[in-house]
């Protein structure tokens, strides 16, 4: 159970770090406000489960930290790109 709160876990930090970025450049105050919240809480119970098993000689926790950290940077730029698809860009009314 702990192996899969922790790639999910990682997974969502990914995401919400691309969020970051994109918020950061459009400049969105209280969006980036609230996700640095949760990103900070999202880190923080990820890392302290990740390598809290890793001390204790897990490698296995190891290996999902670290493959399912990278794995949410695709998430994230599929969702982005099929956002895109969805919407309009500003000031585009057809």
């Amino acid at each position: 159970m702990t192996y899969v709160l922790v790639a999910l876990l990682q997974i969502i930090f990914s995401v919400l770090k691309v969020f970051d970025v994109k918020w950061s450049y459009d400049n969105e105050i209280v969006k980036l406000t609230i996700l640095n919240f949760v990103m900070s809480g999202v880190w923080i119970i990820g890392t302290a489960l990740g390598v809290g098993a890793v001390i204790d000689g897990d490698i296995y926790m190891m290996v999902i930290y670290i493959v399912f950290g990278g794995i949410g940077k695709p998430i994230a730029i599929m969702l982005f790109n099929n956002r895109k698809k969805f919407t309009y860009p500003k000031g585009d009314l057809t």
